[in-house]
């Protein structure tokens, strides 16, 4: 219990500082003399209300994170329309929303680092992002094997380490004084990862472990 509560003490000091952050705060409500250079990653704005005529309980866990309609949102498509919806399950459909998401950033960090007309300057912070996002795929299977093996600890600190990589990316930009190509994406993917945290700290019970 001491490392749980240690793990979440540190995960919430994580997501104070990186929502504090101005990259943090552009990327959540971008002013029109602050766009970045780049505009292929520019989504409509999340909408702030949970949908209506979602499942009753996805929505009791969901409105129990710090970022409630991203958890229904991302969580909700990957979980089956039979599927028995509890902490596990609906943290399982996060972890899989998280590595789609991923995926979606490796690809267009990527891209933006390959391209010949990307600054110099940007794509240092690039890379350091880049190396977050393929540590944070790595770490898919040591998240579902600690939930296959009860290990709450385990889970706790795979988890944490999602907010290590996703943070160094943010500290990369912060450092270089620039604003992410990328920062819907990479906001939401933030969110994801807190919410997973939110869910896997405080609502999923190994304490019966066999």
């Amino acid at each position: 219990m001491e490392m749980k509560h240690l793990t979440l003490l540190l995960s919430l000091f994580s997501f104070s500082a990186y929502t504090a952050s101005p990259l943090v705060a552009l990327a959540s409500s971008p002013s029109d003399g602050q766009s970045p250079s780049y505009s292929e990653d520019q989504p409509p704005q999340t909408v702030s209300k949970i949908p209506s005529n979602v499942n009753p309980k996805l929505k009791k866990i969901c409105q129990e994170v710090n970022h409630p309609t991203e958890c229904v949102t991302t969580a909700g498509p990957f979980l089956g329309k039979t599927a028995d919806i509890s902490p596990v399950t609906v943290l399982q459909a996060e972890i899989e929303a998280i590595d789609s998401k991923a995926k979606e950033a490796l690809a267009k960090a990527t891209k933006l680092a390959a391209d010949p007309t990307t600054s110099k300057t940007i794509t240092f912070p690039l890379k350091i992002c880049i190396d977050g996002y393929k540590a944070i795929l790595k770490n898919k299977q040591a998240i579902l094997d600690a939930i296959s093996k009860r290990d709450a600890d385990e889970l706790n600190m795979e988890l944490s380490s999602n907010v290590d990589h996703i943070s160094q990316c943010e500290d990369a930009f912060e450092e270089a004084k620039m604003n992410s190509p990328i920062p819907e994406l990479h906001s939401l993917l933030g969110k994801m990862i807190f919410n997973s945290i939110n869910i896997g700290v405080d609502m999923v019970d190994f304490e019966n472990k066999n």
